[in-house]
């Protein structure tokens, strides 16, 4: 796996695609040095990902959520999410982790079109989808327990197909749980399947056609909503205004090209639906927290030890 060596608030960044050329999974264990502030670099992937702390302590940060986990804890992240963790752990101790990155095609197109409704949360791009799966709450005893099944395989000498079966069946098991414990009361909150149809497929006319500009009427017409209603709805969907997701997705596809290319700033910004610069710096650093040019900045330590596991 490689890294593209950038620098974020002084931690390395990491922008890739976590699959496998046969398989829309991948597993990870990654070991870091004792005393190194860095205990995972950031990036964001297309990919769910469940991580689970196998020793030590870590700041884990998903996008401007902050969480601390100790040995036995994990946390679930969406796709697209931004996320990075620091290193808490004792100097005596080396941190450990380990990561499984899916891409949710494995669990959906697996079932039947009726379940679409324990995947609709996370399509619509919300960050109360992350999930911490911590010891302190009792309702997380089961989900907890699912962990090792996954983070025990494979066992040496297995070949992918003798256990891959048993793998996707834990994360099944484990997806009831995260549907039980957080996209349910989601679901909830958005209770006229019609309109989130509709929302979704104002996210995904975003998606493809982010560069362009558009007023409120021209997005609500699309929706066949009022501007106050399509506004209202949108935020109830996604958490966001039409507008900051539409930002917040140009900053990702930002972020995408600074690190792929050596396209110049100015010309990225333009790219990405920012006519002035100046404005696409503030929005940058405010969703970011850093410039684009700091964000495109060299490491200077080296990369904890991480080993593919599938």
């Amino acid at each position: 796996m490689s890294k593209n060596g950038k620098i974020y608030n002084g931690l390395p960044i990491e922008n890739i695609v976590h699959r496998t050329a046969s398989r829309p999974f991948s597993l990870y264990r990654t070991v870091v040095g004792r005393g190194d502030p860095c205990a995972l670099y950031l990036h964001c992937h297309p990919e769910a990902e469940i991580f689970y702390l196998e020793q030590g302590a870590v700041e884990f940060q998903v996008e401007n959520r902050s969480f601390l986990l100790k040995t036995g804890e994990g946390i679930f992240i969406p796709p697209n999410q931004i996320h990075t963790a620091t290193n808490k752990t004792d100097e005596t101790l080396s941190c450990c982790h380990r990561a499984f990155v899916f891409d949710l095609d494995l669990l959906e197109q697996n079932l039947p079109p009726y379940c679409q409704i324990y995947f609709a949360p996370l399509k619509l791009w919300r960050t109360d989808c992350i999930y911490p799966v911590t010891l302190d709450k009792k309702e997380n005893s089961r989900l907890l327990a699912l962990f090792p099944s996954i983070f025990s395989l494979p066992e040496p000498g297995l070949k992918l197909e003798q256990y891959e079966l048993s793998l996707i069946g834990t994360l099944f098991l484990c997806w009831q749980e995260l549907y039980n414990l957080c996209f349910s009361r989601l679901n909830r909150s958005v209770s006229d399947n019609a309109l989130r149809r509709e929302i979704q497929k104002s996210l995904d006319f975003l998606q493809e056609n982010f560069s362009d500009s558009f007023t409120l009427s021209e997005l609500s017409k699309r929706a066949g909503l009022s501007e106050s209603y399509f506004s209202h709805s949108f935020k109830s969907c996604t958490g966001h205004t039409p507008f900051e997701y539409l930002n917040r997705l140009r900053i990702v596809k930002s972020c995408e090209m600074l690190i792929r290319t050596d396209k110049k700033i100015t010309e990225i910004a333009s790219l990405c639906g920012f006519n002035n610069i100046s404005y696409f710096n503030r929005t940058f650093h405010k969703i970011m927290g850093i410039s684009p040019s700091g964000y495109r900045g060299s490491p200077d330590f080296q990369m904890p030890s991480e080993h593919l596991l599938i």
